[in-house]
């Protein structure tokens, strides 16, 4: 039977559960880590990576970050993993993490700013709950680093910078396809909408007062649409062994 983390630390973004469990702590494996960020931070990455069936007793966040404990998710190390039920932090807030690449090319273009100036974000799932974790946490992220949802990056915009693509007038690198990843799959389709949920709860984190970490903000999760673009299923990442 699998032994699940104990994080050791948990504190709240509006209610959702952040647990951390730093790789840099918590290594008896030896697996591969970032080094600590020397750049400046420019912004945050949004990711997405299909859901799995978790354990009982346990969270898809939890899995993957004990994944990467065990050395079963290859060189894959974003600093938050979040689903639809909490927020896990394996790398600490002024670590590099591993995450906005193109499988066996070289960074170039300034690409590299990506892993080395980004904290990221790998949002699990396919939910608007888990999207709407991940955007509290994005709206707590720019509130604590006074950046705006202009420091809000994806996979996509990273590996268009590496590839040299440059934005046309009303075009967003950050949506625009790049024929690799078509990252954040989920959130992509209605990426506006993604930012003006962020912007919302940065305003509530600003403005409200909680009783125990919670509140009673809610979004309309009914304004999410999944259907308005697509992406070819070769382009899902695959699932790694838990």
């Amino acid at each position: 039977m699998a032994k699940f983390l104990t994080p050791d630390k948990v504190w709240y973004i509006l209610g959702v559960p952040v647990k951390e469990y730093f790789l840099t702590k918590h290594n008896p494996n030896k697996i591969s880590l970032p080094a600590k960020r020397t750049l400046k931070l420019v912004g945050h990455t949004v990711h997405n990576t299909p859901a799995i069936k978790a354990a009982k007793g346990t969270t898809m966040a939890e899995q993957h970050v004990r994944s990467t404990v065990n050395g079963n998710m290859g060189t894959v190390r974003p600093t938050f993993y979040v689903d639809d039920v909490e927020i896990w932090q394996e790398l600490p807030f002024e670590w590099q993490s591993w995450h906005a690449g193109q499988s066996g090319k070289p960074e170039r273009n300034g690409s590299h700013y990506g892993n080395q100036a980004t904290i990221s974000i790998e949002v699990i799932g396919n939910t608007p709950k888990a999207e709407q974790n991940a955007a509290k946490l994005v709206a707590w992220l720019l509130n604590k680093y006074n950046m705006t949802v202009d420091d809000v990056y994806t996979h996509n915009y990273w590996c268009n910078v590496r590839n040299g693509v440059k934005a046309k007038e009303g075009e967003d690198l950050r949506t625009k396809p790049d024929g690799y990843k078509c990252c954040p799959i989920y959130i992509i389709p209605h990426w506006p909408v993604f930012l003006s949920s962020v912007k919302s709860f940065m305003h509530i984190l600003k403005n409200e007062k909680y009783n125990n970490g919670n509140s009673f903000f809610h979004i309309d999760t009914s304004l999410l649409s999944f259907s308005d673009f697509e992406c070819s299923a070769d382009q899902i990442p695959n699932q790694e062994t838990m």
